[in-house]
C-alpha cells in the first residue's frame, strides 16, 4: 500500500506543479461547484423526466445517483475513512474552501460517472457529452488536491458499474410495468 500512496502523492504534486494555471482555476472551480451535491446531474435527470422519450433515461440517472450516494457516501466513505490529500501532505494545498468528510471514493466523480453512464446507456451522443463533463469534474478534484487519483479512479469505476445497474433496473422495471398494463 505504501507504493500506492507514494504514486498518489507524486501525481498530485505533478498536477499542482505543472497543470495549475490562473486561467484554468476559475473554470475548474465552476465545474467542481456545479456538482457539490450532484446538482448538475439532478437537473439533467429532471429535464429528462419531463419528456416522454427521455423519461427512462431520467429515471435511470436518478436511480444511479441514489445508488452512488448510498454506496459511496453512506457506505464506503465512513468505512475507509481516508483523510484528504491536503490534510495528509503539507506540500499539497487546495485552492477551494476545504471540503469536510473523507476522501475515498470521490463523491463528485462517483455521482458524475453514475449519471453519465446511465445517460449513455439510453442515448450515445448525449452520454458522451456527459462523460466529457464527468471527466472534467473528476479532474477538477485532482486539480484542487481534495482527492487522490485512486479516489477518483475508484469513483469512476464504481460509477460506471452503478450506472449500468441503474439503467438495467430502470429498463426492467419500466418493461414490467408496461407488460402488466398490457395484460389487463
Amino acid at each position: 500500500m505504501q507504493w500506492l500512496s507514494f504514486w498518489d502523492h507524486q501525481l498530485l504534486l505533478g498536477i499542482a506543479a505543472h497543470l495549475r494555471a490562473d486561467w484554468l482555476t476559475p473554470i475548474l472551480y465552476v465545474l467542481t461547484t456545479i456538482n457539490n451535491h450532484g446538482e448538475i446531474w439532478l437537473l439533467l435527470a429532471l429535464i429528462c423526466l419531463l419528456r416522454p422519450n427521455t423519461r427512462r433515461c431520467g429515471a435511470a440517472m436518478l436511480t444511479a445517483l441514489v445508488f452512488g450516494l448510498l454506496v459511496g457516501n453512506v457506505g464506503l466513505k465512513p468505512l475507509v475513512a481516508r483523510p484528504r490529500p491536503f490534510q495528509t501532505y503539507t506540500d499539497l494545498t487546495t485552492l477551494i474552501p476545504p471540503p469536510g468528510g473523507f476522501s475515498f471514493p470521490s463523491g463528485h466523480t462517483l455521482s458524475s460517472f453514475t449519471a453519465a453512464t446511465a445517460c449513455f446507456c439510453f442515448f450515445r451522443r448525449p452520454g458522451v457529452a456527459c462523460y466529457v463533463l464527468a471527466c472534467l469534474i473528476a479532474f477538477s478534484r485532482l486539480y484542487f488536491c481534495v482527492h487522490y487519483p485512486t479516489d477518483v479512479l475508484c469513483g469512476a469505476i464504481l460509477g460506471v458499474v452503478l450506472g449500468v445497474l441503474a439503467a438495467r433496473l430502470t429498463d426492467w422495471t419500466a418493461d414490467s410495468i408496461r407488460f402488466a398494463r398490457i395484460k389487463r
